[in-house]
């Protein structure tokens, strides 16, 4: 009898780990960064393409993910739910290009837009929690010498957060 109540015991403890152990690995999934090109988007104008290669910013080293050319717009499907969307985009040292602004739209509204000049990288963090689109457009800040583009070094969506900077 007491075996049998210790086996039971003994049971339920590996069952009720197995379950934490599987709903813990979706919470931790669930977290995880969805990076921008792995959305499902459609491009208005311009041009953006996946881009793996490091730049000085700064006099710093800094490993891209991403280029988008001036003039370009994007929109995308979000998942859904709580979320932020992290952008940190930079101009190289060696570009003599004008500085970039972003406009970010959820659900056709803008609800963030930022200037950077080279030599600095920008940070943008935006909530987007609940929205069911998410559109992006990069544009030249003056109208000369707007040829080069605009390199991200995150462009994410981070969900679970409800507003920037909780987690």
């Amino acid at each position: 009898m007491k075996r049998d109540r210790w086996l039971s015991g003994l049971f339920l403890a590996g069952m009720l780990c197995v379950m934490l152990g599987t709903v813990g690995a979706q919470v931790a999934q669930a977290q995880r960064p969805i990076p921008l090109e792995d959305l499902q988007c459609v491009k208005r104008s311009g041009s953006w393409s996946s881009d793996k290669r490091d730049i000085s910013v700064g006099r710093q080293i800094y490993t891209t993910v991403l280029y988008i050319s001036p003039d370009t717009a994007i929109t995308c499907r979000l998942p859904g739910g709580p979320a932020s969307l992290r952008l940190e985009f930079a101009i190289p040292d060696t570009d003599n290009s004008p500085p970039a602004r972003i406009d970010v739209y959820v659900d056709g509204n803008q609800v963030a837009s930022r200037t950077g000049d080279r030599g600095k990288v920008h940070t943008m963090l935006v909530n987007i929690s609940n929205g069911k689109s998410l559109a992006i457009e990069v544009f030249c800040a003056r109208a000369t010498n707007c040829r080069y583009a605009y390199f991200f070094m995150k462009a994410q969506v981070e969900p679970g957060a409800s507003s920037p900077g909780s987690k």
